[in-house]
């Protein structure tokens, strides 16, 4: 693998290159939001992918390239997408060229074997090959254009106009204030609520997510950038991600990491246990104490654990799999949470597409045992999930990978905005307090684009 390496000037952020690339086909932006957090090195974006793959489910593929469209059968689509990798030496930059997209939620009940009553979007994932990619270090405080050998010219030639773009980032715009409506009630959420404990009281599960979706209407020239421009301006998340799919918008803040792969290391983070921000510091202290010391928070945090070593387990070394941190505190804009930290190494003849599709959809928005929890969220949650707790990711030509699962994420389709929270139920869980944590965790999105009707 040859590639063209140019340096450009550094900036503090990405989003000064990124906004000339936001609202072109297959734009992309992974990064961690501002201020940078510890440990988040690096952002990468790019946009019109050399082919795009949209999965239709039941191994169809849609394959977008310049001189067409061509629909193929695959008998696993994730062995499909690791077809299209073109492996070259590591680099040590995350990302120069390679495969990067989002998987939808309900891909899940496919590679699980279910079936569900809502209809699911009619694509399941939308995956792009990047031939280019503008990095930044932000370690050694320098940005490049990374351009691979077989780029086609076009794209080459459009990449390199990046070079003399303009790194002034204009005001925000003004945007028209939504009006955000839950699609579950009250009294419907508690409903829910009383359904899963009673299966939980059954024995037929340890814990299931349940969420309930916003949705808003707004003028269809209000652009998708800057949508995402009042929410990074509100929400800074280490797992960021903009995405412009082919019939929708990706637009998210996630917190949460699923699956990373360096080299043969594993490593993923489920979340699980929240706290609301406080108003003032006292109040914030105590809350991220109580957070945790709460027992129920920190035995809800370990079924996740366990069901996510089990995940790791089909494509890790035997013996590997450890879980370094447990319960570890951790405090974005809007919430605390308790993150933990398990690790593997990936077992010879596993890829990392093979540990993505073993482990989806991630389980600490699925509950345990998984299976069943996604049946009964199937049968209790009012609309289909879409985007929202699926994962986006990118995997390199060098073999490097990351994904997050899209929690705190909105969806934009022509005029309609979704945006959906949730958590998991456990057996001593408070309807009264899990249908307000299921406002919190998104509020802060919620009211940068507008306000709510809850």
């Amino acid at each position: 693998m040859v590639l063209e390496r140019l340096e450009l000037p550094y900036c503090a952020s990405a989003l000064p290159y990124f906004q000339h690339l936001a609202n072109e086909p297959g734009a992309i932006w992974f990064h961690s939001g501002q201020p940078l957090r510890p440990g988040h090195r690096w952002e990468w974006c790019s946009a019109w992918p050399t082919e795009r793959y949209r999965y239709l489910g039941q191994g169809r593929v849609r394959v977008d390239r310049p001189l067409g469209t061509e629909s193929v059968h695959c008998d696993d689509f994730f062995r499909f997408l690791a077809q299209q990798v073109r492996p070259g030496p590591g680099l040590n930059i995350p990302f120069s060229s390679g495969l990067a997209g989002h998987l939808d939620y309900e891909l899940g009940y496919e590679l699980h074997s279910l079936t569900g009553r809502h209809t699911p979007r009619a694509e399941l994932a939308c995956v792009g090959r990047y031939d280019w990619s503008l990095v930044t270090d932000h370690d050694t405080r320098r940005s490049w254009l990374l351009i691979h050998e077989d780029c086609p010219a076009d794209i080459r030639d459009r990449a390199l106009t990046l070079r003399g773009a303009s790194t002034g980032v204009p005001p925000l715009e003004g945007l028209p204030r939504v009006r955000w409506q839950s699609l579950m009630s009250e009294a419907t959420y508690q409903d829910r609520f009383e359904r899963i404990r009673e299966y939980i009281l059954a024995g037929d599960i340890y814990q299931a997510n349940l969420t309930r979706q916003w949705r808003a209407t707004l003028p269809e020239n209000v652009s998708d950038w800057a949508l995402y421009r009042h929410l990074i301006e509100r929400v800074p998340a280490p797992f960021s991600v903009y995405h412009k799919a082919a019939d929708h918008t990706l637009l998210s803040v996630s917190p949460e990491r699923f699956i990373t792969i360096d080299q043969d290391r594993m490593t993923t983070q489920p979340i699980k246990g929240t706290r609301r921000r406080g108003k003032s510091e006292a109040e914030d202290r105590q809350l991220a104490e109580e957070l945790s010391a709460s027992e129920k928070d920190r035995a809800e945090n370990l079924m996740i654990v366990d069901l996510l070593r089990n995940d790791l387990s089909r494509n890790a070394a035997i013996g590997s799999v450890k879980v370094p941190d447990l319960f570890k505190l951790e405090t974005f804009s809007n919430v605390h949470h308790l993150v933990s930290t398990i690790t593997a190494r990936l077992k010879s003849g596993s890829t990392p597409l093979d540990a993505l599709r073993d482990a989806f959809p991630g389980g600490s928005i699925t509950g345990a045992p998984k299976r069943r929890a996604m049946e009964i969220i199937e049968e209790l949650e009012l609309a289909p999930r879409g985007s929202y707790c699926g994962s986006a990711f990118w995997l390199g030509d060098d073999g490097c990978f990351d994904s997050n699962i899209l929690i705190r994420s909105l969806v934009r389709q022509h005029d309609r905005l979704v945006c959906s929270g949730g958590g998991g139920i456990v057996a001593d869980s408070v309807g009264d307090e899990e249908y307000k944590e299921s406002a919190t965790k998104v509020r802060q999105l919620l009211e940068a684009l507008g306000r709510i009707d809850d």
